[in-house]
This record gives structure tokens, sequence and C-alpha cells, in this order.
């Protein structure tokens, strides 16, 4: 059986840290602190570096990296709140946005919270319209063509009511003597036909016949 490979140690219960010296590529082990160390250099000068084990090179290397991640980290967060970063994006509460920022349009008819673009806003609008004519396509010239008038409904039936109804036959006139005297009709008018007394003036070229039978 061949001779084992055997490294300086230094074992449970003993001093803890590095050997005081190590040759050149001469090992030592510590069981007290679970470090294996190396002789870097010449002679007996070389010097005694950790190269595995917990506090070792290796480890200290994976832990500078982990600091630097935090580092990184702790960087970026303070990035993140600087005023740089604020100056560049809008905040979530009451955001100032510039340029043309665009949103989803909302389907016609929508009554939400949701984000109304302006192609939500022509749609509604025009659907207030409906193809009115250009005359009368705004509130401005509703109310102009209503001459201003809040109780236009209540001026406009109060003006129908004063008006005759066609199928009275003029039985519905106020003063028929009033407006006998309007049409110039005189008493004349109220006489019967087979009994009309005619007074005052002259008939001139009229004959009278009494006919045949």
């Amino acid at each position: 059986m061949a001779s084992p490979f055997r490294v300086r140690r230094r074992a449970t219960g003993g001093a803890s840290g590095a050997p005081s010296s190590l040759l050149q590529s001469e090992l030592a082990y510590s069981e007290v602190d679970q470090i294996l160390y190396i002789g870097q250099g010449s002679g007996g000068s070389a010097t005694v570096v950790a190269i595995a084990g917990p506090g070792s090179y290796a480890t200290k290397a994976y832990v500078t990296s982990a600091v630097a991640a935090v580092d990184v980290s702790s960087q970026l967060a303070s990035y993140v709140t600087s005023s740089t970063a604020t100056a560049t994006y809008a905040p979530k509460a009451s955001p100032a946005l510039t340029g043309t920022p665009t949103a989803p349009t909302a389907a016609s008819g929508t009554n939400s919270t949701q984000i109304a673009t302006t192609a939500f806003v022509s749609t509604a609008v025009a659907n207030v319209i409906n193809s009115a004519p250009g005359a009368l396509d705004t509130l401005a010239e509703l109310a102009a063509a209503m001459n201003n008038d809040a109780s236009f409904s209540v001026t406009v039936t109060n003006s129908l009511a004063g008006k005759l109804t066609a199928s009275s036959n003029l039985s519905d006139l106020g003063s028929a003597a009033t407006a006998r005297t309007n049409l110039g009709l005189g008493s004349m008018s109220q006489q019967s036909s087979s009994s009309v007394n005619i007074t005052g003036g002259s008939i001139d070229g009229v004959t009278l016949d009494g006919g045949s039978y």
C-alpha cells in the first residue's frame, strides 16, 4: 500500500489562525478554523495564503462579490429616488405627462373612471350631434333658433292657444261683430237672403223681369 500524502495540520483544540510560516507550495490545514493554507513565494519566506474553507481566498472573493452586488443595488435604489429619476419619470399620483401620451380607447357609452381619449370624446360628441345640420349643431345655435327663450315651449303653447280652429268655421271668433266691421261687411251681411233691405244710394242699368211660366 502506498504511503498517504500528508500536509501540516493544526488539530482541534489548538490555537486558531494561520501558521506563522510555510515553505514554497507547502500546505497546512487548520482543523480549528477549517481552512487550508499554502505557502506562496520562495524558501522559508513564503507568504501564507488561505486557499480553501471559511475565510479563505475563494470564500473572500465570493463574499466580496456579494457585497459588491449589495452596493450596486443600493446605488440603483439611490438613483431611482434621485432628483434626476424624479424629473425623468412621471409619478403614479397626479402625473404631469408631456408630449403625446396615448391610452386605450374605451368602448362607446363607457361610464367609468377609465381615461377618455380624444377618439372616445369625438365619438361621443358625434353621437350627440347625430347628423344635425351645420346651422343647428351647437348649443349656441339651438338657443338662437329659440330666440334665447328659456320658456320656449310655454311661449309656443300660448301662441297656438290664440289661433282659430279651422274645423270650427269661424264659430270660435271672440267677437263676430268686430270681425264683420274689420272685414267691412256692414249690416247687410246679417240680413236674410229673401228679405234684403237696401237703403241709400242708387241703382243704374238694372232690368227687372218677372219671367214666364
